[in-house]
């Protein structure tokens, strides 16, 4: 063979490889199983393995955060093949580390989610309305594929809950609504050094975004305007992401929050500062590593005193930082 036509097959394999590399669809972090905005997946009831209705579209799957999703390999594809009928298909997932009962317990105290938050508030995904199960979706959501949170108080149909015996009819009906719409986070690229986020008017981190419960949300808006984004002197500004929060005790039903003393509690998340009550809005499974530092370890502690305040306290605790780092 001659060296011509070694080159030219080295050549020809060489394009043969790129072409092949070019056309492999690449895995995205965001959407691994290429699902399309206008797919029908079912979300699975946990206690029986039914698949629930209304079905969600492939927009609102695409928004819920992956490490929810129990799948291995993604959705599950179950064929239906009737008498007489054509068969067909259909997709559903099962969610992880969530209440597992189709109906809500709203006495769960150690993890704060959508499903067992206050019965008398409804929940809406791209206004589709969640019921029994499905209200767990809201908290399972990624912030980034949020596209904005309203909350809407004229809402007041029926709650779609259980109640005592003998609770008053009033009280099936809704005090408001959580309204969530998504966006896809897939075709984006998010730079968190052009985006300034905002807790409560307080600059916080991206990873202290994340971390937000979505359930305690209560407005989420994006500002892309450019006039309102030079209010704030950026030149490399291109969003602000503004959050407001509910109180604990505004979703968690029958909650009182008592601290003795809520001054003597600071914590550092992301090298921010946050109060007790701002804290308690976090989802913990988002921390990496904790570290609590009382007022007695005088040397570790005095890097941080100065965030307490210079007053003496009426009631006289410990004080205590804790150090979070996400």
């Amino acid at each position: 063979m001659s060296l011509r036509k070694i080159l030219f097959l080295y050549a020809f394999s060489a394009l043969v490889l790129f072409v092949a590399a070019c056309s492999t669809p690449k895995n995205n972090t965001y959407n691994p199983w290429n699902i399309a905005d206008s797919d029908t997946l079912y979300l699975v009831d946990p206690e029986d393995g039914m698949q629930l209705f209304p079905p969600i579209t492939g927009a609102m799957y695409k928004a819920i955060n992956p490490r929810f999703i129990a799948n291995t390999h993604g959705f599950t594809v179950k064929e239906f093949a009737y008498p007489d009928e054509e068969k067909f298909l259909r997709k559903s997932f099962e969610l992880i580390a969530f209440d597992y009962s189709i109906i809500p317990d709203y006495n769960l105290r150690n993890f704060h989610t959508s499903l067992n938050a206050t019965r008398r508030r409804n929940y809406y995904i791209n206004d589709v309305f969640m019921h029994w199960y499905s209200r767990v979706l809201p908290s399972t959501l990624m912030l980034q594929a949020i596209e904005k949170i309203e909350y809407d108080p004229s809402d007041s149909i029926l709650v779609m809950a259980m109640f005592p015996p003998g609770t008053p009819v009033s009280e099936y009906r809704s005090i408001g609504a959580q309204r969530f719409y998504t966006r896809d986070i897939s075709k984006s690229r998010i730079d968190d050094h052009t985006t300034l986020y905002l807790l409560n008017d307080q600059v916080i981190t991206g990873k202290i975004f994340e971390a937000v419960n979505p359930v305690f949300i209560k407005s989420l808006k994006r500002i892309t305007n450019q006039t309102e984004l030079a209010e704030y002197g950026r030149k490399d500004l291109k969003e602000i992401v503004k959050l407001t929060l509910f109180k604990k005790t505004e979703i968690v039903e029958g909650l009182v929050q008592l601290f003795e003393c809520p001054e003597c509690d600071i914590y550092l998340v992301d090298n921010i500062p946050l109060d007790v009550y701002t804290y308690y809005l976090l989802n913990r499974y988002y921390f990496k590593e904790v570290r609590v530092i009382l007022e007695d370890e005088e040397e570790a502690f005095a890097p941080y005193k100065e965030l307490f305040p210079e007053k003496d306290l009426r009631l006289r605790w410990k004080q205590q930082i804790t150090v979070i780092s996400l």
